[in-house]
């Protein structure tokens, strides 16, 4: 494994839970675009071409996506060997279970999805946070089958699609990627998803520190159901004076949505 998986994990903080650094984690598609802008807290969204999705926490890039034996029928085929991988939803709709891995090949990191049905799409991505990625899935009320790259100081949001297939970024209603921050930023810390009578809703999540305790607001994004484009919602106070070992608080400081297995980059 690449010397560089020896990196410290120690973070100093910014903010309430940021650090300082000089550049901020995106990701982009196939059109290689660059970090989107955070508007409306919690989350980090593309409303402003000069503020960049994460702030100011790290690089992270994503390539164009490839497709690896398309034809494959089983749910591993095509997964590199000593992928670090996890069981998640159907993402691909054929009613069986998918799978979400990560691997290190020395030169690349790669994010890859690997469908029953319809085998195996993957991405490189690059990021300057010291810990290793993290990746889960889940299909929102939408439809949407979302992708979430965590890469410990924001989350790059994905989605699976079955045409082609392909992992593509999602973007902002600007164009740009969009992304939620992990701390590292005044506008949020971590993601949830809530279940509703017609299925997963995602949110973005804001605990902030105040005297001792924490203030949660949520917001509300909306990822259309073309799986294209996400979009901010309505923001809600969840709950003042709340402590930190409060269940609310400990969820909104990380990333959780739906029942999905979570794989983790290989060290």
């Amino acid at each position: 494994m690449n010397t560089r998986r020896t990196r410290a994990l120690a973070l100093t903080s910014l903010a309430a839970l940021a650090l300082t650094a000089g550049c901020s984690d995106t990701a982009s598609d196939t059109a290689s675009g660059t970090g989107g802008s955070p508007t409306t807290p919690p989350v980090t969204s593309s409303t402003s071409p000069t503020t960049s999705s994460a702030a100011t926490t790290s690089t992270s890039t994503a390539s164009a996506t490839s497709s690896v034996d398309p034809g494959a029928t089983g749910p591993t085929a095509g997964v590199p060997d000593g992928a670090g991988t996890a069981t998640t939803v159907d993402l691909d709709g054929d009613g069986r279970p998918d799978t979400v891995w990560l691997n290190d090949t020395g030169d690349d990191r790669v994010l890859g999805v690997t469908t029953t049905s319809h085998g195996t799409v993957f991405t490189n991505f690059t990021s300057a946070a010291p810990q290793p990625a993290s990746v889960s899935a889940a299909v929102l009320a939408s439809g949407a089958p979302v992708v979430f790259l965590d890469t410990g100081r924001s989350v790059q949001l994905h989605v699976y699609r079955v045409e082609g297939p392909a992992l593509s970024v999602v973007r902002g209603v600007e164009g740009d990627p969009y992304s939620f921050s992990l701390g590292f930023t005044p506008y949020g810390t971590g993601l949830t998803c809530r279940a509703q009578s017609d299925g997963l809703h995602l949110y973005g999540e804001n605990a902030v520190a105040d005297g001792g305790t924490f203030t949660l607001t949520r917001t509300e994004v909306h990822v259309s159901a073309e799986h294209s484009v996400a979009q901010n919602g309505d923001t809600t106070t969840v709950g003042t004076g709340l402590s930190a070992d409060d269940p609310l608080v400990r969820a909104a400081r990380g990333t959780t949505c739906g029942d999905g297995g979570v794989a983790h980059e290989p060290r």
